[in-house]
């Protein structure tokens, strides 16, 4: 075919999908809204950024040294720093940004967006330094920068031992972690599934070493309250967590900090495949809103692609393989029986660990003062004046006021209020529709673009859906 091969993301799946189409004799287009290639786990530092001799590596550099070789190759075509912003037509994609502005054209496309911090509104998460787990790691792994003073983490899920443990490596002064779910039930859910990731699991304990030699202390069914601080954070306030999900404020404790790391999940970015017409469904196993895919990844959409994070929380060994089974499959190979067997493993264990975190009921510490949609600047209070709050429609809530029309298009908000919400699985499974422009844009970008004619509309690719097995 005349035609490359889009992929949308030059992360762990990105670049594993690339490298393996690319040895199949296929053109290749990456297209990457960030300066450089490796996503959120090899995230690197800028060209001229050094690091001591002694410092510890953050970035498994060898690893993702192999996979950026597929960059250097003459058959593919890496765009970076270009956010993709719409889509023209099936299997067509606008992009804007510093290495230019266009459209491109695949005969297959491939989403391997990644994922996004799950926001947690409470009374104080708007003061400067209440930072969050993926932005903190960004700080880390791309800046070689640490928060300085004294560092609480909290939050739910195998990103706040993440976070903890990289930043206790790094040299930050982590006084404390706090993590949602109780002990025994996460033990439990490793214990059985150990079998299928045991490398997982060993970098889990040592994850959890990392952070008792930092001396921090480490406290589980327990979750974040609220904060306080003038010019920034100064004090947070922690509780165990009642049968609601909400803190106990009779017996939340506070502490003296500089820097609060938020690390309350993490959940797929769907908005994409959301606007190309890819149906959708709520998944708790694949921790969020995520695209139905058949046996090979491939959407309700003919030759459209989801892998990745962006297609459910999985981490960097899951990424990497299903780069290689979307690749496969455009290529018209059926996988080997090695790589099958080995998919199937570690996706038993992600989806058991994604059950494990998961509570009983959804946590939640907002109250009326609190800022729910901070680019609209509206209050739960404000949220609770509408007629359309006590409803499961986030659309019409969205249409009457106007949360999630700011910067993030919904991004931070509509998943937090789904979350404060407790909307019912098929409730969140439709989410208001992306549109154009699905991230912010400058317009000089656009009016570089000599075709800046408008993007079609989701209803349009919804004409070319069909079931998937």
């Amino acid at each position: 075919m005349s035609d490359p091969v889009v992929i949308i993301g030059a992360g762990p799946a990105g670049l594993a999908c690339a490298g393996q189409l690319v040895q199949g004799g296929r053109k290749v287009v990456i297209l990457d809204d960030n300066m450089q290639a490796g996503g959120q786990y090899f995230r690197q530092l800028p060209p001229g950024y050094q690091v001591k001799p002694d410092a510890p590596l953050l970035r498994d550099k060898a690893r993702f040294d192999e996979l950026a070789r597929v960059l250097a190759h003459p058959d593919v075509s890496y765009r970076r720093s270009a956010t993709v912003w719409g889509s023209l037509a099936t299997l067509s994609v606008a992009y804007a940004g510093a290495s230019g502005s266009g459209r491109v054209t695949g005969s297959a496309l491939v989403i391997a967006q990644g994922a996004q911090d799950q926001p947690f509104p409470f009374t104080g998460w708007t003061l400067p330094n209440v930072i969050s787990a993926g932005g903190a790691l960004n700080m880390v792994k791309a800046h070689g920068l640490v928060p300085g003073g004294r560092v609480m983490v909290v939050g739910n899920g195998p990103l706040v031992l993440v976070a903890a443990a990289t930043l206790a490596t790094a040299g930050a002064s982590v006084v404390g972690v706090v993590e949602a779910q109780r002990s025994a039930k996460l033990l439990g859910a490793l214990a059985t599934s150990a079998w299928a990731a045991p490398k997982l699991l060993r970098t889990a304990i040592d994850y959890r070493r990392r952070i008792a030699r930092s001396g921090a202390w480490f406290r589980t069914g327990w979750m974040v309250a609220q904060a306080s601080g003038g010019d920034a954070v100064e004090k947070v306030a922690i509780a165990p967590i009642g049968a609601d999900g909400r803190p106990r404020a009779e017996e939340q404790e506070w502490f003296d900090v500089d820097t609060v790391v938020l690390g309350y999940g993490i959940v797929p970015s769907s908005d994409l495949a959301r606007m190309m017409g890819c149906r959708t469904t709520f998944d708790p196993g694949l921790n969020g809103i995520v695209p139905i895919r058949s046996s090979t990844l491939e959407t309700s959409v003919p030759n459209v692609y989801a892998i990745g994070d962006g297609a459910g929380i999985g981490g960097v060994e899951v990424a990497l393989r299903e780069g290689r089974i979307a690749a496969n499959a455009i290529l018209g190979v059926e996988s080997d029986h090695a790589l099958a067997r080995d998919y199937r493993k570690i996706d038993i264990f992600r989806r058991q660990l994604n059950m494990a975190y998961r509570r009983p009921a959804r946590l939640c510490s907002a109250t009326d003062d609190t800022i729910v949609c901070r680019c609209e600047e509206l209050t739960l209070a404000d949220l609770r004046k509408d007629a359309n709050f006590e409803g499961s429609d986030l659309d019409r809530l969205k249409k009457s006021s106007r949360v999630g029309m700011g910067r993030c298009q919904g991004r931070n908000c509509l998943p937090a209020l789904a979350n404060i919400l407790d909307l019912a699985p098929e409730a969140m499974s439709t989410l208001p529709r992306a549109r154009p422009p699905l991230k912010p844009i400058q317009l000089r970008h656009l009016a570089a673009d000599a075709d800046a004619g408008p993007a079609h509309e989701p209803d349009e690719a919804l004409i070319h859906t069909r079931e998937t097995s």
